[in-house]
């Protein structure tokens, strides 16, 4: 069974996000989507239910959520989904949607 509300686009593109103590740190975020994304590269730190602000590409911040971790990739549901335009714009990027 899927539980995937949106399409995902594979890309592999620079960012950050900023912690609540306001420390940076720089990531590649892969697939995308309008309710969420997976980053690469993530602070040991960060759990489930931490909330950062993604700063996606030239497109941020965004309010997030992680809701799931794995080694150092995260998986974060966005607080607002994006814009139909902004995941368009991802679509530039894309290699595959599923």
């Amino acid at each position: 069974m899927n539980r995937r509300r949106d399409s995902r686009l594979f890309v592999e593109v620079p960012g950050y996000y900023a912690e609540a103590d306001g420390s940076d740190h720089h990531i590649l975020f892969g697939a995308i989507s309008a309710s969420g994304c997976r980053l690469n590269k993530v602070e040991p730190h960060l759990g489930v239910g931490d909330v950062i602000a993604l700063h996606l590409g030239p497109i941020g911040p965004v309010a997030a959520t992680i809701r799931w971790r794995r080694d150092d990739q995260a998986g974060v549901e966005f607080r607002e989904r994006l814009d139909a335009a902004i995941v368009g714009f991802f679509a530039t990027f894309c290699g595959a949607a599923a």
